[in-house]
């Protein structure tokens, strides 16, 4: 065999077996849902409840768009776990700010319940 034909050959097989391990192209189905749940983290407020979570999740979707097949699949699914993760934490950390809100309204209440009780001259509530 002429060195030539021999260097084409190798050649076609290394760029063939490059392109097989890559994998099938990411849908772009799939990146736009890492992208809806990223928004979807934001908008419930995690950039400042949950801002590492979010950063996670803006590095591996950076990561999928660089990459490709497999690689990218999994990336898009960190993505989509991270930004999820944001997102329950950043709603938790509203909940809990506004169960806190309404326990001391909830008090106060209770406060001036009791006091229009003194003035009525009823005993107060146990």
């Amino acid at each position: 065999m002429k060195p030539a034909c021999f260097l084409v050959l190798l050649t076609t097989a290394v760029l063939a077996g490059c392109a097989s391990a890559a994998g099938p192209p990411v849908a772009v189905a799939e990146v736009a849902e890492a992208e809806a749940a990223l928004r979807s983290a934001e908008a419930a407020g995690a950039a400042e409840r949950a801002p590492e979570l979010l950063e996670d999740a803006r590095i591996a979707l950076a990561a999928a768009r660089r990459a490709s097949g497999e690689e990218a699949r999994h990336r898009l699914l960190e993505a989509r776990s991270y930004a999820s993760a944001a997102e329950v934490q950043a709603r938790a950390e509203r909940l809990k700010r506004d169960a806190a809100r309404l326990r001391r309204e909830a008090d106060d209440l209770e406060r001036q319940a009791d006091e229009i009780r003194d003035e009525a001259g009823r005993p107060p509530r146990l």
